[in-house]
């Protein structure tokens, strides 16, 4: 089941805490602790679960940008178009675990975020992932940056232009 209580709590303490303006490109923490919803049978976090701790903590980033009430008020979607992701360590329930988010590219399309588990000092899972906002087609992220009064040009780190020209040179199935 997806983790309605965490988003709901997530919700809670945004709209209780006072919110500083933060820079969107430097690195975000979030702090959790998994538990038995997120573990499988090893016990361990199970690998699917990886992709919504990092949906959570690009969740608390949007919040604190000012991205969902963007997407509220425009009635868009916040939405991920791709992901690669590497597993290091397990990832273990009830321990505190961090999840570090740093945007590291912005196309005319795509935002890019880089996002990793980390518990102790150990890097658990690594993931690239590619997000955009969707309304009617894809909106282009200076726009939405621009709507939310951060100003940042679009810039793409080399190692994910690589990936995303990788990416792009897949073939699709065919239907």
């Amino acid at each position: 089941m997806y983790p309605y209580h965490r988003i709901a709590g997530l919700l809670l303490q945004h709209l209780l805490r006072r919110q500083s303006p933060i820079d969107p490109r430097a690195e975000h923490t979030f702090t959790l602790r998994p538990g038995l919803g997120d573990a499988d049978l090893y016990p361990e976090v199970n690998n699917g679960r990886h992709f919504v701790l990092f949906d959570l903590a690009r969740y608390k980033l949007a919040m604190q940008i000012g991205l969902f009430r963007y997407v509220r008020r425009t009635k868009s979607a916040f939405v991920v178009a791709g992901s690669t992701i590497r597993y290091r360590h397990r990832l273990r329930p009830w321990r505190r675990t961090e999840v570090r988010s740093r945007l590291v590219g912005m196309d005319d399309r795509f935002f890019y975020f880089q996002q990793r588990t980390f518990q102790g000092n150990r890097t658990c899972s690594l993931a690239l992932i590619r997000t955009g906002v969707r309304k009617n087609g894809v909106v282009p992220p200076v726009e939405v940056m621009s709507a939310i009064g951060l100003d940042v040009e679009p810039f793409v780190e080399p190692w994910v232009a690589e990936w995303n020209a990788w990416d792009d040179a897949r073939p699709w199935p065919e239907d």
